[in-house]
């Protein structure tokens, strides 16, 4: 199949926030069905990057296009009052209010969370919070998932059911989908494509092989990760 344009197209964006200049000059274009990566060091403007993308923070300079009607995000941190005694049904119906009860229930079962549906929020672990916010993003039925180090506390058992069920999720609906992560290791096995960040920029891209060799990648996380094993299939076709 062939899909020429970019359903994200970034050129010479600059972000400022609070008056302090947080991206400059960033280039991008992420295609249909792709799964792609950013990394960097703490800092480096990932968070910032994908909030651009969600359309939560404006950009003050450049080009920022997103071809998605609908997006969903999942945050770093879900910030709430743990003590409201809201159980995962209510608490998806507060964001998703004209979600149906029976489409919650199936997008819990999708992610392997169906169980929770009558758990109070505040006292789900952090995979299984996960796996409820996923759900409740696939309640837009987004073309673009953007999730910002969603496996951020899980252990290593975690994170890889987690990117099984993500990788899972795009396969079924051929969804585009950006990670922000700090696990090297797995998200470069997860991806078809990685965007380093460095400098408020992006200073490296390509496919993971491609970036695992590249001089800036180097710079930034060093040449000590032992050698690379590419995993994932991505079947989706730039045009060019």
């Amino acid at each position: 199949m062939s899909l020429k344009n970019p359903l994200i197209h970034i050129k010479g964006a600059s972000v400022e926030l609070a008056g302090q200049m947080i991206l400059q000059n960033v280039n991008m274009e992420i295609f249909p069905g792709e799964i792609v990566t950013l990394i960097g060091l703490n800092g480096s403007g990932k968070t910032t990057l994908l909030k651009t993308i969600a359309g939560i923070y404006p950009y003050k300079k450049g080009t920022v296009k997103i071809n998605a009607k609908r997006i969903g995000y999942v945050p770093q941190r879900l910030l709430f009052d743990k003590t409201i005694p809201f159980s995962v049904e209510e608490f998806m119906h507060t964001y998703s209010p004209h979600a149906k009860c029976a489409e919650i229930q199936a997008k819990l079962k999708e992610v392997g969370a169906l169980s929770l549906l009558r758990r109070r929020v505040g006292d789900l672990s952090g995979g299984e919070l996960q796996r409820v916010l996923v759900a409740n993003a696939l309640l837009r039925e987004p073309e673009l998932l953007l999730l910002d180090e969603a496996t951020a506390g899980l252990d290593v058992s975690g994170e890889k059911d987690f990117y099984e069920l993500i990788e899972t999720i795009q396969k079924k609906y051929n969804m585009t989908i950006i990670m922000v992560s700090h696990d090297i290791h797995m998200v470069f096995n997860k991806a078809c494509r990685v965007f380093c960040l460095n400098e408020k920029t992006i200073t490296c891209s390509g496919a993971p092989k491609i970036v695992w060799d590249d001089k800036e990648f180097i710079t930034i996380f060093g040449a000590h990760f032992s050698h690379f094993h590419h995993k994932h299939d991505c079947t989706y076709s730039r045009g060019d």
